[in-house]
This record gives structure tokens, sequence and C-alpha cells, in this order.
């Protein structure tokens, strides 16, 4: 049973996860549900799209995305990418491959991902990044007007 002091910190801001893989995206949810974030799973990009939407009509919009790149028979992780940053050019958005070549990184921050996992990545790689997409949505929205 869990006690006040040994539940998670509840982090701020609520995380996307899209991959088409089930297990990974079983895997990273669990992982970063461990971690207190909130986490809300799918295995397609037209969902991501309309879950993003409809989180812009509520207090508890999406603040990072993690993003598959490959995702065969649907849009590719760089289309949803670019719909996601035409709504909210802010957005942290982590792309996630195991198909990276060693000049990724520095393509995928050109083209306006946030940052980049590869897989198959470690527990500590994923939550890391992914509080420092947190992060940057804090220091992005949470200014003083």
């Amino acid at each position: 049973m869990l006690t006040a002091s040994s539940q998670p910190h509840r982090t701020h801001g609520r995380i996307l996860v899209v991959d088409d893989e089930h297990q990974m995206l079983a895997v990273t949810k669990a992982i970063l549900n461990a971690h207190g974030m909130e986490v809300v799973a799918t295995d397609c990009g037209a969902q991501a799209l309309q879950l993003f939407q409809e989180s812009l009509q509520t207090p508890d919009r999406f603040s990072v995305v993690v993003l598959d790149l490959t995702m065969p028979g649907g849009l590719s992780g760089f289309e949803v990418m670019e719909q996601l940053h035409k709504v909210d050019p802010d957005l942290c958005v982590i792309a996630c491959s195991g198909f990276f070549q060693e000049d990724a990184r520095d393509l995928c921050q050109a083209i306006g991902f946030t940052d980049v996992l590869q897989k198959p990545y470690t527990l500590e790689h994923l939550v890391a990044t992914v509080r420092r997409g947190l992060a940057k949505d804090r220091a992005t929205h949470d200014t003083p007007a």
C-alpha cells in the first residue's frame, strides 16, 4: 500500500507517447507513470493529432510528445511533428527511433524536434529526456505576463 511519502512525485505536465510498437508503447507509458508523469499513449499519428487538439480545449494540455518517427501505414512522425508545430510551435516533441544515423540528432533538432531518443533506450535516458522537455515547456508556458 502506498503511503503519502511513498507515492511518486507528480510531475507538472501531461505526456503524449506515440509509437506503433505496442510493447514499446506499454513499456514507455509504464516507466513514465512510475516516475510520476501522466501519460496518454496511442499507436497512430492521426489519433495523436486528434488527442492533442482535444487537449488544447482543457487545462490539461500535453506538454511533451514522445514521437516514433517510423509508423508504417499512416502518418510518419515527421508529418505528425509538422502538424503539431502548426498548432503550437513551442511544443516539445521528442523524436524516437531505432534507425538513427550519426548526424540524426542535429538533423532532427534542425527541423523542430526538441530532443532525440534512440531505441532501445534506457529507463534513465527516457526519464531524463522527458524531464528536460517538461522543464522547457514550463520555461516557455509558465512565464509571468
